[in-house]
């Protein structure tokens, strides 16, 4: 498990926001929703999305730690 927060981990290990907004095709805003919540979307856990495995070609982290690291919090 990492120990950054997700905005940690956008910014220091896959080049800022922007970058990754660009690499997965959503916007800005959307990026920033995931480092406010400190979790990937739910579609990504549904295998609706993909986004896990562009943020491990982007940093070198496995998709599954990456999964695993930022899962959304249960309610």
């Amino acid at each position: 498990m990492l120990k950054l927060s997700l905005k940690d981990f956008i910014n220091k290990k896959c080049g800022g926001v922007a970058v990754v907004a660009k690499r997965v095709k959503l916007s800005e805003r959307a990026i920033y929703k995931w480092t406010s919540s400190g979790s990937l979307p739910r579609t990504e856990y549904s295998d609706e999305t993909n986004y896990s495995k562009e943020l491990s070609d982007m940093s070198g982290v496995s998709v599954s730690e990456i999964k695993e690291s930022f899962k959304p919090r249960s309610s």
